[in-house]
């Protein structure tokens, strides 16, 4: 398994995983590093860059506390949350200059 298939499964597993989600969110820093140490608490064998190399921007990580809590307030699924984050990663790559909602959103 690769690195980026590993932090992919990390993030499939916290999806369904309460107990992860509640270990990622505050006082867990919204870092590379916090996230990262979590993953190697669950068995990944991810560092931070390799979680970098994933999410691509920084503001990622508050923002997946943010929809840890929606997700477990029922006003969002998680991993809908993260399959959107991924079609704006998706969207930049192709273009990033005409990708206005990940530029407004996430830079």
């Amino acid at each position: 398994m690769s690195q980026r298939e590993r932090v992919i499964d990390f993030f499939q597993k916290v999806c369904d995983d309460p107990a992860t989600q509640n270990k990622l969110k505050a006082p867990c820093p919204a870092n590379r590093q916090g996230f990262a140490n979590v993953a190697n608490e669950c068995g990944y064998d991810v560092s931070g860059m390799d979680i970098d190399d994933y999410v691509r921007f920084y503001q990622f990580y508050e923002e997946f506390q943010q929809a840890i809590d929606r997700h477990q307030t029922g006003k969002e699924k998680l991993a809908d949350w993260l399959n959107q984050w991924q079609k704006h990663l998706k969207k930049f790559d192709e273009d990033s200059l005409d990708d206005y909602d990940t530029m407004r959103r996430y830079i």
